[in-house]
């Protein structure tokens, strides 16, 4: 082809037709520059489904770790909801001025709130922040919705920590040995009941603290993977609403 138009150039230049040849030069210099327009647009149509198809894959694979962490919050708000009868049970049982044999032995084992671990699934997203993928998703919105809920999940984590330390402070403290040491007894009754019958003792007052901050800590527990489910619902929504439209 290319010949062929170096044939007819040639000729028209030997034949002095320069205002034909004028006008197939530019003819030819436009087929040039449409040729590579079409290259470009080629390029560039390609770089777009390929990082169409990067993006889809990607929040496809987000979806997935998002669906573990709801399962976990399910299981989390399952086992809080359950476990705040059993601590009511406890707090109004301890703050009784008297205690029946039966009502020493549904407490004397109290071991107060318990923080059970979130564990969120943050594969992806961890991959996304570090490679700065996140920021080049197509929608702004759904960026700032990823960011808001990871930022709202990495302040639980640390707020639960935080709280942890600080029962764990007050209920294996030094000054609360009288509740603890008669576990380790063959028949640990006896000691439980001369504990319970002096519900005034330094340990004892110890001991209504920690229940009534055992309910206050798993129901904030509770409202916490209640929030965080209700985030994570929402971010899986607008997710599928983005790969629906880029379908």
């Amino acid at each position: 082809m290319i010949n062929i138009f170096r044939k007819i150039r040639k000729n028209m230049l030997t034949e002095n037709k320069f205002s034909k040849y004028l006008i197939y030069a530019i003819g030819e210099i436009t087929l040039v520059i449409i040729g590579i327009l079409m290259a470009l647009a080629i390029n560039d149509w390609k770089n777009e489904q390929r990082i169409h198809s990067e993006e889809t894959a990607t929040l496809q694979k987000l979806i997935q770790d998002l669906n573990s962490d709801n399962k976990r919050y399910l299981s989390n708000i399952e086992f809080y909801t359950g476990f705040r009868d059993y601590l009511k049970s406890a707090k109004d049982i301890i703050f009784k001025e008297a205690l029946s044999d039966d009502e020493i032995k549904e407490v004397m084992f109290f071991y107060g709130a318990t923080h059970k671990n979130l564990n969120p699934r943050t594969t992806t997203y961890d991959e996304m922040l570090n490679s700065g993928r996140i920021y080049s998703l197509s929608n702004e919105d759904l960026v700032n919705n990823i960011l808001a809920y990871y930022q709202f999940l990495d302040e639980s984590i640390y707020q639960n920590k935080e709280q942890r330390k600080e029962f764990r402070a007050l209920f294996y403290g030094s000054d609360f040995t009288d509740f603890w040491f008669w576990r380790s007894e063959k028949e640990p009754f006896p000691y439980a009941k001369a504990f319970f019958s002096s519900n005034d003792s330094p340990a004892y007052r110890k001991l209504k603290q920690s229940s009534g901050w055992s309910l206050s800590i798993n129901n904030d527990l509770l409202n916490n993977n209640t929030e965080l489910l209700k985030s994570n619902n929402e971010l899986i929504e607008f997710i599928r609403i983005e790969l629906t439209n880029k379908k």
